[in-house]
């Protein structure tokens, strides 16, 4: 093969490797590991932003694996800057992922040839886990450095040898601080490598007599300066490096007898299952659009071991493959992303077989002639019109796979029944003072509280208080509005029932609850108006909604209370006591009212369950429906003005199930769809934003979903 043809080969094998990862990175669900390596980015991230080089050090967070990818995920997580979150971060992981990935392509191809590198590329295993935010993708580049450098280093015309063999050994030291299965794995072949680049140097120059203590020294170099690399590029073990390294060790002894190894079950012989199936093309079809060749590729592979044995110079490869296999086989843990470390030897193995029979076949080809007879040669207009064909759908439906990506960063969904979560409606949501979220449900009241590390769960409180409806909080703790009455719910978790009494009604129903800035509490009931609660005594205010129902309650920066009822809204004004109703004959729909909300201008919105959403400039109402195409939909579930300017509303489908979320910046409507958002089309019943600027959505049947604000 000429020179211009190989690198075309070797650009092309380049090429298909970045575009196979890099629509995996785009399309791939988020898998199990993702968060916990996320969230460590992040902390990293945070401690290096603020100048704690202890705390990078000291960082107690997945201690079990080196630092070193984690690391290079928080360098793009500090590129990102004050947009960096869960999701962005995720995304800027995975295409770190997907270039490391391409690299060890990259590097395969130039030490190995295009057809091995080739075979890499198209491996499905080793495109989904090089192509989300794993640690696989930068131990496998630097393994492939390694192999490469020690490789060269083993040919007797190589000038500088022993600069490749440090070269190789730096990388076998990197590979070991990203992720440390990978050179426990191949150590046996490693060491073969080593010691065939030693014996070719004592080839080199024969007259000076080496003997065993001579290689004892070498070994013992390339060892000393392999873990000198992979102690600089670990922090974790700058400090107490043994006790450290002996608590990975039992943190590894204990994992394997651990509940996630027991829960997932698999057989001792599982990873045979790995390297000859193709699981990611049975997890994610609609990613891999081709039959996965993994299978087909062990093989060849196992094919080529016994002629790799024979061969001095590749014998390292079938003792890499065999003694490897036999510790993932012998290791408890049987996860798939660990085939990846068998996934080189396949690959360089494979090539040869395969290889040959292409050379066979076109040996045959040549003598029968049987491709000018069964395939057609259609002209170069044809191939350019199917190109262009391809091309153009290729570009349209890349352009949507990086539209729908690109919306959904940002966005994150805690389903019900997952965590800590109830089944059931979400109604209300309420950021609290310490950092913890109050969510009111169908079954009860849960408290949200992030980990104090990122790859650990969020700690969950759960209390029976029925239905919760609305959630305030106030110095005296939080308040939850149930159909059972009203609750005080302390820091601690213990709550209290602080129903009022009105009128003998004992099992009064509590609609809603807001908390004025002085400390005053207001209540909407399920009968006979509102109830005030200020200097230790309950007001009743019939007055509110004409005594009916009080679905929501509004506090105007003036001074002035809001109440809505059913296809009523009132006007409260405490300094006068006087009230002023507005309904129909007023401009007022006759709908019922699920939310009231004063923004920074002033102005008064009012959600209807039915008639759109109506606003109040002082003066008049004006209607803003389906019919003036400002609404998708005119029932109204909820309102939220984090920012001024930044209107959110949430409205539910007619005659249907889900909802639309929108956001008003004074000019103009966005709609957020699941197929330009993270958005899942749920109906929204509750909306709120925390300290750290993220939106919480409440929803009817999708739990809750969250996205993270700009700055």
């Amino acid at each position: 093969m000429n020179a211009t043809v190989s690198r075309g080969w070797l650009i092309s094998v380049i090429v298909l490797a970045a575009l196979l990862r890099l629509w995996a990175a785009l399309a791939l669900p988020p898998d199990f590991d993702e968060p916990v390596y996320v969230g460590a980015a992040l902390d990293y991230a945070r401690l290096i932003r603020q100048g704690d080089w202890m705390g990078v050090i000291d960082y107690p967070g997945n201690r079990q694996h080196p630092a070193l990818s984690k690391l290079v995920y928080a360098g793009g997580a500090l590129l990102l800057g004050e947009s960096a979150n869960q999701t962005t971060v995720l995304l800027v992981a995975r295409l770190i992922s997907a270039l490391f990935g391409t690299l060890a392509v990259a590097l395969l191809a130039f030490s190995a040839g295009p057809l091995a590198a080739g075979l890499l590329a198209v491996h499905t295993l080793t495109i989904k886990y090089t192509a989300q935010a794993y640690l696989e993708a930068l131990p496998l580049a630097l393994v492939v450095a390694a192999i490469g450098a020690w490789q060269h280093a083993c040919q007797p015309a190589t000038r500088h040898r022993r600069r490749w063999l440090w070269i190789g050994t730096m990388a076998w030291g990197l590979a070991t601080a990203a992720k440390m299965s990978y050179t426990i794995v191949a150590l046996p072949a490693m060491i073969m490598l080593a010691l065939a680049a030693l014996r070719v140097e004592i080839t080199a120059q024969p007259q000076e007599r080496r003997g065993l203590v001579w290689y004892a020294l070498r070994l013992g170099e390339v060892a000393g300066l392999a873990l000198l690399i992979f102690a600089l590029a670990n922090p974790t073990i700058w400090r107490e490096p043994v006790t450290r390294l002996t608590t990975m060790a039992g943190f590894w002894t204990a994992y394997t007898h651990g509940s996630e190894v027991q829960v997932a079950g698999y057989p001792w012989y599982q990873p045979l299952i790995w390297i000859a199936t193709a699981p990611a093309v049975e997890w994610h079809p609609e990613v891999f659009f081709f039959p996965g060749p993994d299978p087909w590729l062990t093989l060849l592979a196992l094919i080529g071991l016994p002629a790799a044995w024979r061969n001095p110079q590749r014998r390292y490869l079938a003792v890499w493959f065999v003694s490897g296999l036999l510790i993932l086989l012998w290791w408890p843990v049987k996860w798939p992303q660990y085939a990846l470390t068998l996934v080189i030897p396949i690959a360089l193995l494979a090539a040869p077989v395969l290889g040959r029979i292409v050379t066979w076949l076109r040996d045959l080809d040549e003598y029968w002639g049987w491709s000018e007879i069964m395939f057609l040669r259609p002209p170069r207009s044809a191939w350019i019109a199917l190109a262009l064909l391809v091309g153009f759908i290729a570009a349209v439906y890349g352009t949507a796979l990086v539209m729908v990506t690109l919306g959904s960063i940002g966005w994150n969904a805690i389903a019900p029944g997952a965590g800590g979560l109830p089944p059931g409606a979400v109604y209300a949501i309420q950021p609290l003072r310490d950092g913890r979220v109050a969510i009111g449900s169908e079954t009860g009241l849960v408290i949200w509280q992030a980990p104090a590390v990122s790859e650990d769960p969020p700690l969950w409180t759960r209390l029976p208080l029925g239905r919760v409806y609305a959630l305030a909080e106030t110095e005296s703790g939080l308040w939850a509005a149930s159909n059972r009455g009203l609750a005080l719910v302390a820091a601690d978790g213990s709550w209290e029932w602080q129903t009022p009494t009105l009128g003998g009604q004992r099992d009064l129903v509590v609609r809603t609850v807001v908390a004025g800035p002085d400390g005053t509490l207001w209540l909407g009931t399920s009968s006979g108006g509102a109830v005030r609660y200020a200097d230790g005594r309950w007001q009743p205010l019939p007055q509110a909604a004409r005594g009916g129902l009080a679905l929501a309650i509004a506090l105007d920066p003036a001074g002035t209370v809001w109440f809505g009822g059913l296809g009523v809204v009132s006007r409260y004004t405490p300094a006068t006591g006087g009230w002023q109703h507005f309904d129909r004959a007023d401009g007022f729909g006759g709908a019922g009212i699920s939310a009231i909300l004063v923004d920074h201008n002033g102005i008064v919105w009012v959600a209807t369950l039915g008639e759109g959403l109506a606003r109040w400039d002082g003066t008049r109402w004006e209607w803003l429906t389906t019919a003036n195409r400002q609404l998708p939909a005119q029932t109204i579930t909820t309102l939220l003005e984090p920012a001024p300017n930044e209107l959110w509303v949430g409205a539910a489908r007619p005659l249907t199930t889900g909802g639309f979320l929108l956001r008003y910046d004074g000019h103009t409507w966005r709609n957020f769809l699941p197929r330009d958002s993270g958005f899942t089309g749920a109906e929204p019943l509750a909306l709120a934003v925390d300290q750290r600027r993220v939106l919480w959505i409440g929803t009817r049947a999708d739990g809750v979903i969250t996205y993270q604000l700009g700055r």
